[in-house]
């Protein structure tokens, strides 16, 4: 049957050639049409806290976000100006400066803070209209859409920059690894076309992950190699053994297929592990990896053909001789000094099991935009929670509102007090709308005696003492019929009153449910977070009951960090499972299976436990994506050794079986490994995002252990199991020869 699908795309080589090539274009001319989404809550569970804040407060109330601007140098009048011009912005609700507290001096320069609110959907062209209307204005600004921004220009500025210096350092490995100097134009052409169909489908997706978009290329390039290399190989020894480019290309495709399918899929494996997480970004990157590796499978299975028998001829003309590579001193390192190598590495392993169960997580970015940072450091934390609750307009609800408010105003963190201001219909709007106020005060208000405003009252049928939002209305309501009463002005003090409450009606009070914006002094990353979380849900259901909820990206943090354990042994144990079912059909072993498992498993915790001792903490994603990367892709090295283990004992002892073992695995191991460390170390180096550049840095480190046990300790492994490793499963006999 393998012979029969071989032939088959052997002969229609040029056809899939040219199909692949068509598709390619296509899928090129369609990358443009792939949304890349940059929230990172769009991914959180249905069932959160956080989702089920949000969704209710769409349904009660317009989103919203936060902008900060700060001008530099500038002088009172000019920065109440500047507010009054955002405010007319398109897009933006309110603009406020406030000469109180919105003011610093630091290095000689003075600082004068706007607060901007913004409708949702709207943050991008008020960015750029503020952006412009300052265009000759010393100034900084942070906020969601600022970092969206910084994040977006840092990815499209660095990436083509990964990419370049990863495809140069990788041909440089190829041409000194492969046979010919025009192998590794084949191997690019191919992985191109691949990495360019999987980018160019992304569109069928709602939309993608931002982290997804930056590094699935990469990440293509790397884990996709190997399975070139493996055809190329083995067209390679063929034509070596003089068969004619087409025949060599039929038999070497027929023996490729399940060796490069079984790659394939253990990789595809540890990607579809992700697509169980809860936080479930990691069925966005899960899925469109996953379809990139299946891509460039199917593209080295019909479109390389084409281009080795095409290019055949000048492969031979081009042949040079390959670095040489003699794997015979690894397997004497590893039982060198009586197994001591091994039996290093091997508590090695049981170190990093150790330390890595100590690791500190962290759940959003590192580090923020210069702006960001600079407005921080002269303004102080500002990070803003939601809370929600039904609306009560009665006397009572209005005091539970003001002592909710005093109480959350009050949470402190070792202490130190981490909420600075709470707005709400009772804080805000001038907290005078919630007050009752008798005929006198009403007259000193409107200007006239207490006489003719006790007659106003009757003619209104207004009670007092009655409550200032109340009054405002009542007002307001009967303004044609009382305006001849009034003194001039006080018609306007009214229509502004009435303006000033319906706005902060519209900003705190919904349908079913009233809310408070907290302005909380805390960073994401601080260890307090949790804590003031908790104590704000504990005075909601207090004061509120049960019918409360809460919204923002501090809440959303916290969510994300309460799923995480779960998502860690869910995506670790289902990984490992499939890996694990895998290998043992191919080999049909159990215990191969087993020892290759714990092989690459060890490599994982040494490189979490190194990447938290050297880094301090693990953002929570590098950690999910590269314990499913490492295991998918770096089980191969392991597979690849044994299988030529296995084949080699049915003529040699076991030791020399472990040397040409290892000499035959080294240049596909190293080959592969160098592709995959040079990728992830690139992209560490090179891009200043942290979600993105720990991601890289994490996987380089990882291909680097998990090579090194694979030469290292699997050859010494597979000699002292060697009775388990070379039968089939349930069948052990004695080996003919030791």
């Amino acid at each position: 049957m393998k012979e029969k699908i071989a032939g088959f795309i052997v002969r229609f080589r040029a056809v899939w050639l040219f199909l692949l090539l068509v598709a390619a274009v296509v899928a090129a001319l369609s990358i443009g049409r792939t949304r890349v989404n940059y929230d990172l809550t769009a991914y959180l569970n249905e069932d959160t806290d956080t989702k089920r804040g949000l969704d209710l407060m769409n349904g009660e109330f317009e989103q919203t976000s936060f902008m900060s601007v700060v001008l530099i140098d500038a002088d009172e009048a000019a920065a109440a100006e500047y507010a009054g011009q955002i405010g007319l912005l398109d897009g933006v609700l309110t603009a406020a400066h406030d000469p109180a507290a919105g003011v610093t001096e630091r290095d000689g320069h003075r600082y004068r803070l706007i607060r901007v609110t913004l409708n949702a959907g709207q943050e991008e062209a008020a960015l750029e209209a503020v952006d412009g209307m300052l265009a000759d204005v010393p100034h900084l600004i942070s906020g969601a859409a600022q970092d969206s921004r910084d994040l977006q220009e840092s990815i499209l500025r660095e990436m083509p920059l990964v990419m370049a210096v990863s495809c140069a350092i990788v041909f440089a490995i190829l041409l000194a690894m492969t046979r010919s100097w025009f192998e590794p134009v084949i191997f690019f052409l191919v992985i191109a076309v691949s990495i360019l169909i999987n980018m160019g489908t992304n569109w069928i997706f709602p939309s993608i992950s931002f982290i997804t978009f930056a590094v699935t290329a990469i990440l293509q390039l790397a884990l996709a190699m190997d399975y070139s290399i493996m055809l190329m190989n083995a067209f390679d020894r063929l034509r070596r053994q003089g068969l004619a480019p087409r025949e060599a290309m039929a038999q070497a495709l027929s023996g490729a297929f399940m060796p490069i399918a079984s790659s394939a899929l253990t990789t595809v494996a540890g990607m579809l592990a992700l697509v169980f997480m809860r936080f479930t970004i990691g069925f966005d990157i899960g899925i469109v990896l996953a379809k990139g590796i299946l891509i460039s499978m199917l593209t080295v299975f019909l479109f390389m053909p084409g281009l080795l028998t095409l290019f055949a001829p000048l492969l031979d003309k081009t042949a040079h001789k390959p670095l040489p590579l003699k794997g015979s001193w690894m397997e004497g390192a590893s039982s060198a000094l009586h197994g001591l190598l091994p039996l290093a590495l091997i508590l090695l392993i049981a170190l990093g099991a150790g330390l890595q169960s100590k690791n500190v997580y962290t759940y959003t970015i590192r580090d923020m935009g210069a702006g960001a940072q600079q407005v921080t450091e002269l303004f102080g934390q500002s990070n803003q929670i939601v809370v929600l609750f039904p609306r009560d307009d009665s006397d009572e609800g209005v005091a539970r509102q003001q002592q909710l408010a005093e109480l959350l105003q009050g949470i402190t963190a070792e202490g130190v007090p981490v909420v600075k201001d709470v707005m709400s219909m009772v804080t805000t709007g001038k907290a005078a709308v919630t007050i009752y106020q008798n005929a006198a005060e009403v007259a000193a208000l409107l200007g006239r005696d207490e006489g003719s405003v006790n007659a106003l009252a009757r003619m209104l049928n207004i009670r007092f003492p009655i409550r200032g939002d109340a009054l405002v209305r009542q007002l307001s309501d009967s303004l044609g019929r009382i305006a001849f009463l009034l003194p001039e002005g006080t018609m306007d003090q009214l229509k502004s009153a009435q303006e000033l409450l319906q706005t902060a009606e519209n900003a705190f009070n919904g349908p079913h449910y009233s809310r408070m914006l907290l302005d909380m002094e805390l960073s994401y990353s601080d260890p307090h977070v949790h804590e003031v979380i908790t104590e704000i849900k504990g005075i909601m259901r207090e004061l509120c009951g049960e019918d409360t909820a809460m919204a923002g990206m501090l809440l959303a943090i916290d969510d994300i960090a309460t799923s995480f354990s779960a998502d860690m042994r869910r995506v670790s144990f289902i990984t490992i499972g499939l890996v694990f079912l895998i290998v043992l059909i191919s080999f049909k072993s159990l215990v191969i299976p087993l020892l290759l498992v714990c092989v690459i498993q060890g490599a994982i915790w040494i490189n979490m436990a190194f990447s938290n001792w050297y880094d301090g903490s693990i953002f929570f994603m590098c950690y999910l994506i590269c314990v499913a990367l490492q295991m998918g892709a770096t089980i191969d090295y392991g597979i690849l050794l044994t299988s030529h283990y296995r084949e080699l004992r049915r003529g040699h002892n076991k030791k020399a079986s472990a040397a040409e073992a290892i000499r035959l695995s080294l240049p596909t191991v190293l080959t592969s490994g160098m592709a995959l460390i040079v990728a992830g170390f690139s992209v560490g180096i090179v891009s200043s995002v942290f979600y993105i550049s720990s991601i890289g840095t994490m996987l380089g480190r990882g291909a680097v252990v998990s090579v090194a046990l694979v030469l290292f300790l699997l050859p010494r492994l597979l000699q002292l199991l060697d009775r388990w490793v070379i039968y089939p499963v349930f069948h052990h006999p004695k080996p003919d020869r030791e």
